[in-house]
């Protein structure tokens, strides 16, 4: 049971009483820095002989999505790690400024899309070889490892089934099946390993491009001067229609593509990121048509940071977008002007 005993801005400190039903569990499981929080109790419990979700109902943490602090507490005592390590490697979500605002990975993520909450997927290569499920796997751009680059998979192989996080073990589907790889591989672009090389680089801190080892393929400049949110919402807004004239539902828009579905769409959208240093006015609008608008809307409205914002509204004005007027009104009563980054979508030689 746990008690709030303090609380200021920086820092909650939380009471654990110990109880005779309220214990470290008797097999300790070696964390990794490398894994989600998810996986590390998943692991957890198989060692000890429960299921995840009675872990979870033994410390009465209502939901394994999104976790409170004191959920976090309970969880990282019974699992014998600390507090800061497991909060930093699962998903939680606050109000801020009336809006819902994701954190995963130290990172602030604005859009519940970025992340796979309910359906997780893996590399079948990794949980043979390195035996935990990796963080970056958690995130929605992700769609392949850049260890085997190979594609992940979030469906069982035998079964068909949709991935959980209340199957057995890590590699193990509720199926009763290890977790391997079918027979029919995805062949996968350059751009697609590049873009993931990147961004699961920025994700672990790594905020140069120049850090990920080498790159396979230039990527857009502007993706560099971004979060990891702002660069998925943006890679995702270029890429995420097909044909011209495409309608996306609300719906589909928040709904995860499956991971050889979503690699189709980072293609699209570092292809098309890649276009716009052209700089005719023909060349505009013709592209326009094929952009996700209500996409930067969004993030030029609610980005996480300042520049994710700015790359939305100069990515619009550069395109000459016609909802561009009302977003920046709407930006103008916040307080913030727009200048700034409309280079990074223009040819630096011209």
């Amino acid at each position: 049971m746990l008690r709030l005993i303090g609380s200021t801005a920086r820092t909650r400190v939380w009471v654990i009483r110990m109880s005779v039903d309220l214990q470290p569990l008797p097999v300790a499981v070696e964390p990794s820095d490398e894994e989600s929080g998810l996986g590390f109790l998943l692991r957890c419990s198989h060692a000890n002989g429960i299921a995840l979700q009675f872990l979870a109902n033994h410390a009465g943490v209502r939901s394994l999505r999104w976790m409170v602090p004191r959920d976090i507490d309970t969880l990282a005592y019974l699992a014998g790690v600390s507090p800061n390590w497991l909060g930093q490697r699962v998903k939680t979500r606050r109000q801020v400024n009336g809006r819902r605002q994701y954190s995963y990975l130290g990172w602030e993520w604005g859009s519940i899309a970025s992340l796979r909450v309910k359906q997780p997927q893996v590399c079948p290569e990794c949980l043979a070889e390195y035996a935990i499920c990796r963080a970056e796997w958690d995130v929605a751009m992700i769609s392949a490892c850049p260890v085997h680059r190979a594609l992940l998979i979030d469906r069982c192989p035998h079964c068909g089934m949709r991935l959980t996080w209340s199957r057995p073990a890590i590699d193990v589907c509720c199926c009763g099946r290890y977790l391997r790889r079918s027979g029919r591989e995805h062949h996968l672009s350059r751009d697609e390993m590049s873009w993931c090389q990147t961004l699961s680089a920025r994700l672990k801190g790594k905020h140069l491009a120049r850090a990920v080892e080498p790159p396979t393929i230039q990527l857009p400049e502007w993706i560099f001067h971004v979060s990891p949110d702002g660069a998925s919402r943006l890679v995702h807004a270029l890429g995420a229609l097909s044909k011209p004239g495409q309608c996306l539902s609300s719906a589909k828009v928040v709904e995860i593509p499956s991971p050889s579905e979503l690699a189709e769409v980072v293609e699209r959208g570092l292809a098309r990121g890649r276009m716009l240093q052209e700089q005719s006015i023909e060349f505009r609008r013709s592209i326009r048509v094929l952009i996700y608008e209500p996409g930067l809307q969004r993030l030029a409205r609610q980005g996480v940071v300042f520049e994710d914002q700015q790359a939305a509204v100069q990515l619009m004005k550069f395109l000459d977008c016609e909802s561009l007027d009302l977003v920046e009104r709407e930006r103008r009563r916040g307080g913030r002007p727009t200048k700034g980054q409309l280079e990074l979508f223009q040819d630096a030689g011209a």
